[in-house]
């Protein structure tokens, strides 16, 4: 009896078949409108079943180099032959290499679409020849927050409108929105959830967190946590826009303008937001004086054990993804109702880029199912597309129990947006915030510059608007 190859050696001599036919087709083997042999004497050639072999020549449908003519067979498709090699340039920032496993997807890409390079280039905050060689981006990587930035600034026409999606979760393409169009496809995305250290919370005989917590409940805990021999029970790197703005989307509240003037936020659950998370920061029994300057030196402490409890995305995840950290995940602690802040990464393509094809043909392949499973099985990100490929057993990578989380809490999820204040005025409305926090102003101040800077915001709006 034959043994079965192996499923590495299966996928393997799928991957043979198909890349030979490939560059049989390139070199002119099979001309343009020949039909290739048939599934049966593939199958011979190559080892594989009918079924196997089918499932490689619609590998070659979906890259462009063969249609299937119901009946007769499999032709070559017209301008397969000797394509003209193309480079496009991707800008993206240097998490999406973790994040994503870009290295490896971009190899992907190109087994199935050799005449395609794409090369990278970081993305510094602008959308033309930011990097001054004459050269603009074909396709940029986003987060949802970025996008509505230049959205508002009315630049979002940069990016092509892009056929929606199926699959993608709702909620997530509508980020990407502007005037009826999608305007860049949703790659991966994620909630802020609370992490927090196992072993700790059973070395001090703690039960562990769960979706009814409070943030006095999570500051009780930190309390009990901290050990004063240098680990404390909760650290955050509050200044980040994706972490500050989570304390105002809990009060449920949103600024609201009455008589053409903000309304006054004394006596609203918005200022009582702005003061727990003040309570938070001056806690020194729960959280150390540590001048954070980004998310990572937090990371980084909780990998140390230094701290027992942080926020994070589960893009932020893969920076221990293959550690034996003793962790999980657990919702974002709440004051009057669960909230938490969505992060959505997408990719857009430029509508004048000189490679639309090809820039297509990469924002296709990113979306799809098959990058979705090699996002899925390389990383802890969580992938746009639904539902999530099956996970194999990696023992590379360690995933918290509760991994599935996302799913119960996507009820909570909201954006800077659903504040009601253009995304041009955080950092505006951030700076009184910070001195309230450092107790140099107080909260009649804090009110009253805080309108001042909304108003000024949109003045600066309705001039900027009015120029055109």
């Amino acid at each position: 009896m034959r043994n079965r190859p192996t499923n590495e050696q299966f996928l393997q001599q799928l991957r043979d078949m198909v890349d030979g036919l490939r560059e049989s087709i390139r070199g002119g083997a099979f001309p343009d409108g020949e039909y290739l042999p048939s599934e049966k004497e593939l199958a011979a050639k190559f080892g594989l079943s009918n079924n196997s072999v089918r499932k490689g020549l619609e590998q070659l449908v979906e890259e462009g180099w063969i249609e299937k003519v119901p009946r007769v067979g499999n032709r070559v498709r017209a301008n397969s032959v000797e394509r003209r090699p193309v480079t496009l340039t991707l800008n993206c920032n240097q998490a999406s290499f973790r994040n994503l496993e870009l290295a490896a997807l971009l190899d992907d890409f190109h087994r199935r679409h050799p005449w395609i390079t794409v090369k990278t280039k970081a993305y510094g905050g602008t959308l033309e020849d930011e990097h001054g060689d004459g050269e603009a981006a074909d396709l940029i990587m986003l987060d949802n927050y970025q996008f509505q930035r230049i959205a508002e600034e009315g630049r979002a026409l940069y990016f092509k409108a892009l056929p929606s999606k199926e699959g993608i979760y709702p909620a997530l393409s509508k980020l990407f929105v502007f005037e009826e169009a999608c305007r860049m496809q949703p790659i991966i995305f994620s909630p802020i959830v609370l992490c927090y250290n196992k072993a700790h919370f059973r070395e001090c005989g703690l039960e562990e967190p769960d979706g009814s917590w409070t943030w006095d409940d999570l500051m009780g805990c930190a309390e009990r946590l901290s050990n004063g021999k240098g680990r404390y029970g909760f650290g955050a790197h509050v200044q980040d826009m994706n972490r500050w703005p989570i304390f105002l989307l809990q009060s449920g509240e949103r600024f609201e303008r009455e008589n053409g003037r903000l309304k006054d936020l004394r006596g609203s659950r918005l200022l009582q937001s702005m003061r727990i998370a003040k309570s938070l920061i001056h806690n020194r029994k729960a959280s150390p004086l540590f001048l954070s300057e980004s998310n990572n030196d937090t990371i980084k402490l909780f990998m140390e054990g230094k701290l027992s409890m942080i926020l994070n995305s589960y893009m932020g995840l893969n920076v221990w993804k293959q550690s034996d950290l003793d962790y999980d995940l657990s919702p974002v602690p709440f004051i009057h109702e669960p909230r938490t802040l969505m992060i959505c990464l997408g990719l857009g393509v430029n509508a004048r880029s000189g490679h639309m094809k090809e820039a297509m043909l990469l924002a296709d392949y990113l979306g799809s199912s098959r990058a979705s499973r090699l996002i899925a099985s390389r990383t802890l990100s969580i992938p746009a597309l639904r539902p999530l490929p099956a996970l194999a057993a990696d023992s590379s990578i360690r995933r918290p129990e509760r991994y599935g989380l996302y799913r119960d809490i996507l009820f909570s999820c909201r954006t800077h947006g659903d504040l009601n204040i253009p995304l041009s005025a955080f950092p505006a409305i951030f700076q009184p915030l910070k001195e309230y926090w450092a107790d140099m102003i107080g909260e009649d101040e804090l009110c009253e510059r805080i309108g001042s800077v909304l108003a000024d915001n949109e003045a600066e709006t309705v001039v900027a608007d009015g120029v055109d």
